[in-house]
């Protein structure tokens, strides 16, 4: 015979057992040489002259699996790293700006981050993408493998 207090309690058991896990792996840490974007050159000029605009600079280097820059204002640019926040150690944990060129997602977990902040906004993402600090002067950005929180 299952009494009142089994009863509440096997229904406590499964409730808690249902909260999400935030508990995963970290994002890898990869020390890079800084990586320095000339905003006057063609490649740049088109992508990145505008506030809201974006660039894959993966190509350039750094980050565990490359940056995406983001212009926040007129002198205010935002290194994304590229590795995924949620279970980053999985081959595919990769983000790529969406065509809409509104948030980023990671096609194979589908967490999606806002452009502005890292945040995550939908998907099983809880943490958001690591930043890494920019500086600008002048037609230069730099950008350092030191970790903004």
């Amino acid at each position: 015979m299952i009494t009142r207090l089994s009863k509440v309690l096997l229904v406590s058991v499964i409730l808690f057992s249902c909260e999400p896990n935030l508990v995963d792996d970290p994002i890898p840490i990869v020390n890079f040489d800084d990586i320095v974007v000339n905003l006057s050159f063609p490649d740049f000029i088109n992508k990145l002259n505008t506030v809201g605009g974006y660039k894959d600079v993966s190509n350039l280097g750094g980050g565990v699996r490359g940056i995406i820059l983001y212009r926040l204002s007129a002198t205010i640019f935002l290194a994304y790293e590229k590795n995924c926040s949620y279970t980053p150690n999985e081959a595919c944990a990769t983000v790529e700006v969406d065509g809409s060129g509104l948030f980023m997602i990671d096609p194979c977990c589908k967490s999606s981050f806002n452009l502005s902040n890292g945040l995550p906004t939908g998907g099983p993402a809880w943490r958001p993408l690591r930043q890494y600090r920019t500086q600008l002067n002048g037609n230069v950005l730099t950008i350092t493998d030191e970790i903004i929180d």
